[in-house]
């Protein structure tokens, strides 16, 4: 364009760094952006490292008591299953219990169990890691944890659930004449086997070998994505509101036609992304969480247009994603990948992020393993962990004893400096990774030994049982260059 003067306008660097982006993207010789479905790669030897709450029957209840023997790890500790190499671990924004998975297949669970969801055939909580007996002989390769409910997912792409099944949960084999299924049964109905789980509050999304997604479970804030919040009146002579429930997993309508890649559940609201980096999201909108200006519940998927996704997930208010930048000519910006967050991303105090924004701290970072707690955010970025959020206070951020409990801003876990992360998962206060074992920095760290019989429990004053770990840096500074804003 030009000037009033006549002369033409001088672009500033903003403008002509996304015009050297279109330039490249639109190279003729490049091709089509395409998004495949994220794949672990496993290092040949792992170490499981957690932090935060292991007060498991207290998580995310407003008291977060922690023990002597359940204590709250404040900085990064090993958790060791002899004998056993773990490859996958899963844990969600609204879950109080963990999964982990061996090389071989097997299924481990610990945590809070008071609906069955470990699958372990009773309901008493579990300390650590506990073997599911009732998969053994059926491979799993994936698991996904809800509230009260867990989904496990079959190399051969059977699909199993146990947990709380009066709001359709662990699907349409469940005896109707309880209200849990404390051993895995199986959910059928996906002729093309599953490919890839996800669970929410009381609801589920999976997507099938052929790339299809599915949900099922309660319909409450539209999660389905069939169009319908399925709120009913259930008594006659008064106001008594429920929502119907689908036990039988159903196609999302919408989605019909496009093949899946990635999907991901909040407590109340979902996400999806479709080959071509498509960013679909739906559910409550409180708080801008589904990234559409507006706080607005959504019955049906909406895509955020100017976003193209290679992964999405889901904390309780919010929701992230890794992906690239589409300029207004539609071009993609496929050469420079960010980290966006909406919803809301900082303390009740700021102001939410009412659509997809860049991550501005993690600029220049390449970001390979990405979880959302209910209220923190973890990364492992390059050679770094680096984790953030507000109003955290059990060590689910991994900064030590001496460190601050929660952060706005994104800080390094000093501990892991250095460590390759496979995998991220985050849960109500607490946090699981999956980390290539290193004799200099996770063998280094404390190893935390649960105490069966005591993960919950009045809160007493000494705690001492905490891991400890040095103060974070102040700033997140790249090595070869460049520091992130103070």
């Amino acid at each position: 364009g030009k000037a009033k003067s006549g002369k033409p306008r001088l672009m500033n660097a903003q403008e002509m760094y996304r015009k050297m982006l279109a330039q490249q993207s639109q190279s003729s010789d490049a091709p089509p952006f395409k998004v495949s479905a994220p794949a672990l790669s496993i290092p040949d030897d792992t170490t499981l490292v957690v932090f935060g709450g292991t007060n498991w029957d207290n998580l995310g209840k407003g008291k977060e008591a922690h023990t002597k023997s359940a204590p709250n790890l404040m900085g990064p500790c090993r958790l060791v299953l002899p004998g056993v190499k773990v490859a996958f671990v899963a844990t969600s924004s609204c879950s109080s219990h963990c999964i982990a998975l061996s090389a071989s297949g097997a299924a481990y669970a610990w945590g809070r169990n008071q609906c069955g969801q470990l699958g372990l055939g009773d309901t008493l909580t579990r300390a650590g890691p506990t073997e599911v007996t009732a998969l053994q002989g059926t491979p799993l390769s994936a698991a996904a944890t809800g509230k009260h409910h867990t989904l496990w997912l079959g190399a051969e792409g059977d699909l199993f659930a146990s947990g709380s099944s009066k709001e359709g949960c662990v699907g349409p084999s469940a005896d109707k004449r309880r209200e849990m299924e404390a051993t895995p049964v199986a959910v059928p109905g996906l002729a093309a086997g599953a490919a890839y789980v996800a669970a929410g509050g009381a609801h589920n999304l999976v997507i099938d070998r052929e790339g299809t997604l599915w949900a099922f479970g309660s319909s409450e804030c539209g999660v389905l994505g069939n169009g319908t919040d399925g709120q009913y009146n259930k008594s006659d002579s008064s106001i008594k509101l429920a929502y119907a429930t689908e036990a039988a997993p159903l196609k999302v309508p919408k989605l019909a036609g496009r093949k899946m890649v990635h999907a991901a559940c909040g407590p109340q609201h979902s996400a999806a992304v479709d080959e071509e980096g498509r960013c679909f999201t739906w559910g409550c909108g409180g708080y801008g969480r589904l990234g559409h200006k507006d706080q607005k519940d959504a019955w049906t998927p909406a895509e955020l247009p100017g976003l193209r996704a290679t992964r999405v997930v889901c904390g309780s208010a919010f929701t992230a994603a890794t992906g690239h930048a589409v300029l207004h000519s539609g071009v993609v910006c496929a050469s420079s990948s960010s980290l966006y967050m909406w919803g809301r991303v900082k303390s009740a105090s700021q102001n939410c992020w009412m659509s997809p924004t860049v991550e501005q701290d993690l600029s220049g970072w390449k970001v390979q393993a990405l979880a959302c707690g209910s209220v923190h955010t973890v990364v492992g970025a390059d050679s770094s962990v680096i984790s953030w959020g507000p109003a955290c206070s059990c060590g689910e951020l991994g900064y030590g004893e001496l460190g601050p409990k929660s952060s706005a801003r994104p800080k390094k876990v000093d501990l892991l400096e250095g460590a390759h992360v496979a995998q991220v998962a985050c849960g109500l206060a607490h946090t699981l990774l999956l980390a290539a074992t290193d004799s200099a920095i996770t063998d280094a760290l404390p190893e935390w030994k649960p105490v069966q019989g005591a993960a919950s429990g009045p809160s007493d004053a000494a705690g001492g049982a905490a891991a400890k770990g040095g103060a974070p840096k102040k700033t997140i500074a790249k090595k070869g260059g460049g520091k992130a804003k103070k």
